[in-house]
């Protein structure tokens, strides 16, 4: 019986918690979503960059990042596609997943451990 191999943990946004199967779909639904300016829909790369436009171009503050989770709409972090994800983020999420693999093996009646 051979080794399990270790599956890699698709892209996902730290900014809503989605899931991708490609990371270039994710930086598209970043710059839709949370990087989209309100006033004029520029669609920009990264949140400072968006409060940056905002405040030159059109003299406005923004004080969060649209569209995020409540503890995820931070400006100051500079994520673009999976790039600038805070690491402590990032485990919590491989965990979570892996978490979610582990008991959907056990629900289907196969012995797993976990270390």
């Amino acid at each position: 019986m051979g080794r399990r191999k270790k599956k890699a943990v698709k892209p996902w946004c730290w900014y809503c918690n989605r899931d991708f199967d490609d990371e270039k779909v994710l930086t598209y639904h970043q710059k839709a979503k949370h990087f989209k300016c309100h006033i004029c829909h520029k669609k920009l790369y990264t949140a400072p960059g968006l409060a940056i436009h905002c405040s030159q171009v059109h003299k406005e503050t923004i004080t969060s990042v649209p569209n995020a989770l409540p503890n995820r709409d931070n400006l100051e972090i500079e994520i673009f596609g999976m790039e600038g994800i805070p690491e402590a983020d990032r485990i919590s999420h491989e965990l979570q997943i892996r978490g979610r693999y582990h008991l959907s093996w056990q629900a289907q009646g196969q012995f797993c451990v976990t270390v």
